[in-house]
């Protein structure tokens, strides 16, 4: 009868909630779920030149009771809360008192995982230590950290398999295959925190935190659970993943919408050569309904990688190969558009079309995407071997020949630039302009240190009549924004200071007024009758200005692209993104990550704000972002100057 066994080797090594290998997939549960399966069962198709596999992701709301050994399990986490409550790790509490709301629930969710066309794992009941298999049953269920894909197979450091458990309230997660010999097998694995199964014995009773379910004897799976078979029977080859205490299952179907984003940014290649199809909750994503999913759920990069891959000559798509020493060839597709708005990146893509990474930095002038696939088992090896542990990068460092991996990265980058250089006949310089969200930059003086000769001779023509809004001292902000959007109150005065030397631009300390410990630069005119005229500003009830074309681009879960245009060029500032409620409030979203791409020399965040540096004016900024929580928002842009 199967049961749970959770090994206690006694005087061993005692695990923790931050679980490396499960840690790293935190914050992209779902992406990394749908991309590392589906990357294994590419790898397992039955028919390796041309794969047909079809994954299927499925979700069941069951009665707790049905889960498999669940009062043992129930047990096994209360052991685990009187052990760490000990403990000062507030991670460790609140994951445990999470997972034990979950198992005395009423209900929970599963999210079921099956691959078909594929040859299932091999050897569930080799225990035998003389003649033990390293890949198969065993790779995945009991090896930890040591993957065995050979040749130019996607995996290579055995990370993948961890992602299902942080997609569990409790990690806790059931496999089951039929291979291609004709052999069944199902087996339970929990990835917990390591417990005393005797607190009065802690020394000879604790646990590794890894709990097995099936046959105890040797930790072995058995034929069948009836908890398994109750919700799908399998009688086709391949494998199927059972996630129990699916932690997706918050806001309805959007756990769907994010797989099939996941899916769409790491597959479309593979979806649209016919080597994979997913089914997700009753929809199917395949070549042929693959238009559709991409106009609803694809993101910037993916929707020009796709029209680079569907687009003709007359269309502005281009082919070209290239023999790469000998290795293989190197496939290129380009799609050249300025009334698009693409990414100015090539998607990396190798053995059965999975992504790698986008290539970036390669042309800033022209407007293009595309698509770059290494075919050949050679070319495939050879580059893998300097991929990074999350699959998303060349690291030549970490190639057996270093310095070759290096030169044959920057021929590869060289080759491509060259292309595109050589496409700048196929664009314009006009761009569409697309009217969007809106957010409003505050009215401010012309700043003659901006290096707009326009601007200045502007300014030279309204000396000692610039309006600028007194501050009072104990403000503390800095700003110019108006965040309404709407025409502000007027409150204007003059205010008397000193400029810099000889009445140049610079730096002034008001009169009459305790010296400040930070001097700020201010713009006015030389008053030859006495005291400077300088100007000054006070929060709020500025009038503004809208800023232009205004957008916001979902790209990820959590990451967005933030688009816009300034009326004239700021030196440094502040960006708050704020989600609008159906009230009208707005609170300001907690920013975690930013990278300048365009029209900003830099973005970056510090205490969860937004700022950046070196911002021009008549230039379409976009800056990517990544929020602290994982929600859709009805968002607004804000900008603020700093003087």
């Amino acid at each position: 009868m199967a049961e749970w066994n959770f090994p206690a080797p006694g005087d061993c090594q005692v695990k923790g909630v931050a679980d490396a290998g499960i840690e790293n997939f935190n914050g992209t549960e779902l992406q990394s779920l749908a991309r590392e399966i589906c990357q294994n069962s590419l790898d397992a198709a039955q028919n390796d030149d041309n794969p047909n596999v079809i994954v299927e992701f499925e979700r069941y709301k069951i009665s707790t009771e049905e889960i498999p050994g669940i009062q043992e399990y129930r047990a096994a986490i209360d052991n685990c809360k009187k052990f760490w409550d000990m403990s000062e790790s507030v991670k460790a509490k609140h994951f445990l008192k999470t997972a034990s709301n979950h198992l005395n629930a009423v209900n929970d969710y599963v999210l079921r995982i099956s691959d078909y066309n594929t040859i299932g794992l091999s050897d569930p009941y080799d225990n035998d230590p003389n003649t033990f298999k390293f890949d198969g049953w065993n790779s995945l269920v009991k090896i930890d950290g040591g993957a065995n894909k050979g040749d130019d197979k996607a995996g290579a450091y055995g990370i993948g398999k961890n992602a299902p458990f942080c997609n569990s309230y409790y990690r806790l997660v059931f496999y089951r295959t039929l291979n291609t010999d004709g052999e069944r097998a199902s087996q339970g694995i929990a990835r917990i925190l390591s417990y005393p199964k005797d607190l009065n014995d802690q020394k000879k009773t604790m646990t590794t935190s890894i709990g097995y379910y099936g046959n105890p004897d040797g930790n072995m799976p058995e034929i069948e659970i009836p908890e398994l078979e109750k919700l799908n029977i399998r009688d086709e080859t391949g494998t199927d993943v059972f996630i129990y205490g699916f932690n997706g299952s918050g806001i309805e179907d959007a756990w769907k919408h994010e797989i099939e984003s996941a899916l769409l940014e790491n597959f479309l290649m593979s979806i649209y050569r016919g080597n994979l199809t997913v089914r997700i909750g009753g929809n199917e994503i395949n070549k042929n309904t693959l238009s559709g999913f991409v106009g609803r759920s694809a993101s910037k990069g993916t929707y020009g990688n796709y029209l680079a891959l569907t687009r003709t000559e007359e269309q502005g798509a281009h082919s070209y190969s290239k023999n790469f020493h000998g290795l293989g060839t190197l496939n290129l597709r380009l799609i050249v558009d300025p009334k698009e708005n693409l990414d100015k990146k090539v998607l990396i893509v190798r053995k059965a079309g999975m992504k790698l990474f986008r290539l970036g930095n390669l042309s800033k002038l022209v407007p293009f995407s595309g698509v770059l696939e290494l075919e050949g088992k050679k070319l495939n090896e050879y580059f893998r071997e300097m991929e990074s542990v999350a699959h998303d990068n060349w690291v030549p460092g970490r190639h057996s020949n270093p310095k070759e991996a290096k030169q044959y990265f920057e021929e590869i980058k060289e080759w491509i630039r060259e292309i595109i250089a050589g496409l700048a006949e196929f664009t314009s310089d006009d761009e569409m302009e697309v009217t969007g969200l809106g957010g409003v930059l505050q009215d401010e003086p012309m700043d003659m240190d901006r290096g707009d000769d326009s601007k200045q001779e502007d300014l030279n023509d309204h000396l000692g009549t610039i309006d600028v809004i007194q501050r009072p001292e104990s403000s503390s902000a800095k700003g110019f924004y108006y965040g309404s959007g709407q025409e502000g109150n007027k409150n204007v005065e003059k205010v008397q200071g000193t400029l810099g030397k000889d009445g140049e631009p610079g730096v002034r300390t008001l009169k009459g007024k305790k010296p400040r410990k930070t001097k700020t630069s201010h713009k006015g005119t030389p008053n030859p009758e006495g005291a400077d005229i300088v100007l000054q500003r006070s929060p709020g009830g500025e009038s503004s200005c809208p800023l232009s074309n205004v957008r916001v681009m979902k790209q990820d879960n959590r990451k967005y692209t933030v688009c816009f245009g300034i009326p004239y060029s700021v030196s440094s500032g502040r960006i708050e993104i704020a989600a609008i409620g159906e009230n009208g409030k707005k609170n300001t979203l907690r920013i975690v990550a930013a990278d300048a791409e365009t029209g900003c020399e830099q973005a970056y965040v510090r205490d969860e704000k937004l700022l950046f540096s070196g911002m021009k004016a008549d230039t379409k900024v976009r800056i990517n972002i990544q929020i602290a929580e994982a929600r859709d928002y009805a968002m607004e842009v804000n900008v603020y100057e700093h003087n």
